[in-house]
């Protein structure tokens, strides 16, 4: 089943960059599964929550105007109960990778990945999976072990 074949997935996307934003809600929407919102800060993405949700899926860039850290992740989590929090960034370490799952995000996009690479991270994590990239999944590993 392909991603047009299913239904329509609501997503917040919560980016600081106007054009980052509006380009990956102009690339989820153009794939026919997707409905974009855009929030541009921490506080925007909170009252779209409150407002409109629970999304299906939020994708929050992890440097911007609101982001505590772990905290801001969990706290959208709780929020946003019954969707998923997908952490979006330009960078990629095992501290953040564990730090984030901590934290209760569902996975971690690269901004650096491929279209036909983030559709497939977001559909693994639709379909209740967790994700992060492949670099550093031996040490993810160890971390999803120990939490369990």
């Amino acid at each position: 089943m392909t991603l047009a074949d299913q239904k329509l997935r609501t997503v917040l996307i919560a980016d600081d960059h106007h054009l980052v934003g509006e380009a990956f809600a102009q690339f989820l929407s153009d794939t026919g599964a997707y409905v974009p919102t855009l929030a541009r800060d921490v506080l925007e993405a909170r009252a779209e929550i409150l407002a409109n949700g629970p999304f299906d899926l939020i994708l929050l860039d992890l440097i911007m105007p609101g982001m505590e850290g772990p905290e801001t992740i969990a706290d959208l989590v709780r929020l946003n109960a019954g969707g998923r929090v997908v952490v979006l960034t330009g960078g990629n370490s095992r501290f953040r990778q564990s730090v984030i799952f901590a934290a209760g995000a569902a996975g971690l996009v690269l901004k650096s990945q491929s279209a036909k690479q983030i559709l497939e991270a977001l559909q693994s994590i639709i379909d209740g999976e967790i994700y992060f990239p492949m670099s550093d999944a031996r040490h993810l590993g160890r971390v999803m072990g120990a939490a369990l």
